[in-house]
């Protein structure tokens, strides 16, 4: 299954409304039809299946994350085969990726622009060019935009009004546009409600 590329605001709806403040900065626009899009959309109501209540909460971190189904099953194996909490080792791995982490720190409105800016070599990891947004990020870590006019600017852009609270884990200096991961992300700082016993569950056959 492919990376999701549709309408961001249809996909929030489908899903019940559900608040993903890393996938779009159109939440009012969800808020304001608190219902499925479509014809019948406004007169659906559905019971939903247990199937159902497991699929809508792995399609919040696939769509959120931007992720394809085999990414996500990846994510799971590893974090079953490490020490601890299956559930806290997926999202410490997922909430670690350098896209998320990006977006995390305020160089980028949404998880989808930070991967554009990862994708396109605008950040650096260490003093050293990444164009790969699923790249792990680990404690002491140094992200910095790169020191180009194009990258400042758009670095600059974001970092004066960042979308959300910068977590404990992670340290910015929007002047000098370079921050630092100073811990490993728990679920504690997850910026958006989720279940992911229920993510363990769906995938109970697969991992």
């Amino acid at each position: 299954m492919s990376r999701y590329t549709g309408p961001r605001v249809k996909l929030l709806r489908r899903l019940g409304g559900v608040d993903l403040p890393g996938l779009t900065r159109k939440m009012k626009w969800v808020s304001n039809r608190p219902f499925p899009p479509g014809q019948h959309g406004r007169n659906m109501r559905l019971k939903k299946s247990d199937y159902r209540v497991r699929l809508e909460e792995k399609q919040k971190v696939r769509f959120y994350y931007g992720l394809r189904e085999r990414q996500i099953v990846r994510y799971m194996r590893r974090a079953a085969k490490s020490k601890g909490n299956t559930g806290e080792n997926f999202l410490r791995y997922l909430e670690s990726r350098l896209d998320n982490v990006v977006f995390r720190m305020g160089l980028a409105p949404t998880v989808p622009a930070a991967r554009q800016m990862v994708n396109h070599g605008h950040i650096a990891v260490n003093g050293q060019k990444v164009n790969i947004a699923s790249y792990e990020i680990r404690a002491n870590d140094e992200i910095s935009v790169r020191d180009r006019e194009r990258s400042r600017k758009l670095g600059e852009l974001w970092a004066a009004e960042p979308s959300l609270a910068l977590p404990a884990w992670l340290e910015f200096d929007k002047n000098a546009l370079k921050g630092r991961v100073l811990d490993t992300p728990s679920r504690d700082h997850l910026p958006y409600e989720l279940n992911e016993q229920l993510i363990i569950e769906f995938y109970s056959q697969k991992v």
